[in-house]
């Protein structure tokens, strides 16, 4: 059970919510680059996630040292705003209606000076945040660490400079995603969306449905693959496309939750993969 959540969050998460970098400035991750990323285990360095986040750090994360810590040796840390973590978090976000959201994310935050109270890091500076679902997310982390080391190199270099420019990047890479196979996992369907007969009513690309296992060793090889990612909340299904050679991201969107758009595969994201 994870020991670090947020609470209500400000108008600037809603707007990254499909998972971005939030800090776009050279200087804040060359900060980064020249210290060092502090890794906060969720329990210890003993859980299933703990162990797949370490190999998943290990072999992906390029862009400067490491080094795990547990829990109670963040809350040492976390007051010195040198210091920079990444957290295994769960938040929610409570408002009335249909957009009530809880989701588990990875967070990169530097440390606050009064610290964390109880757990909350809401006030935490934030550089970065990722989906990650709430179950079955080992085989993912992998892809989501590349992911991160890609795009920061994009800012330290000076390719990608805003939101709206990384948003720009994902839009021109769509059209790359027919252009490889598309894996996904059988909980990825729905009652709407069955079978890769299904898909390919609407959808030019070729389609696999392997198995977890399969995917994960697809995804740890770093396999010039596409692969489908998707995370709900109560209430909305956020569905992502990236690539396990690259780390890039292809796509994201989302939709509500309702009885013709179900969580997972649909056909109102893939049509536009065609193009």
């Amino acid at each position: 059970m994870r020991r670090i959540v947020l609470g209500l969050m400000m108008s600037m998460f809603l707007s990254v919510s499909y998972g971005q970098l939030i800090d776009y400035k050279k200087e804040t991750w060359a900060e980064v680059k020249k210290s060092k990323l502090y890794v906060v285990y969720e329990e210890g360095g003993t859980s299933a996630y703990d162990k797949a986040l370490k190999e998943a750090v290990d072999l992906n994360w390029k862009f400067s040292q490491v080094e795990y810590v547990d829990y109670d040796q963040f809350e040492i840390l976390q007051k010195d705003k040198h210091n920079f973590f990444l957290l295994s978090v769960d938040y929610t976000l409570s408002k009335t209606g249909r957009y009530d959201e809880n989701q588990s994310i990875v967070l990169i935050v530097r440390g606050f000076k009064r610290g964390a109270k109880k757990g909350d890091i809401s006030n935490f500076p934030k550089l970065a945040i990722l989906q990650t679902g709430n179950l079955d997310r080992e085989p993912y982390l992998p892809l989501l660490i590349k992911y991160l080391d890609t795009n920061i190199d994009q800012v330290i270099s000076g390719k990608v400079t805003s939101i709206m420019g990384n948003a720009k990047k994902v839009k021109s890479f769509k059209s790359k995603i027919k252009k490889k196979t598309l894996y996904l996992l059988e909980s990825d369907l729905n009652d709407k969306i069955k079978t890769v007969a299904d898909i390919k009513k609407d959808y030019v690309g070729e389609v696999s449905i392997i198995s977890k296992a399969e995917l994960t060793n697809k995804i740890k090889a770093g396999d010039d693959i596409n692969v489908f990612f998707f995370t709900k909340s109560s209430t909305k299904s956020y569905v992502h496309i990236y690539n396990a050679a690259t780390g890039e991201e292809y796509y994201n969107s989302f939709n509500l939750i309702t009885k013709k758009w179900p969580a997972g595969i649909i056909p109102y994201h893939f049509k536009k993969w065609n193009k």
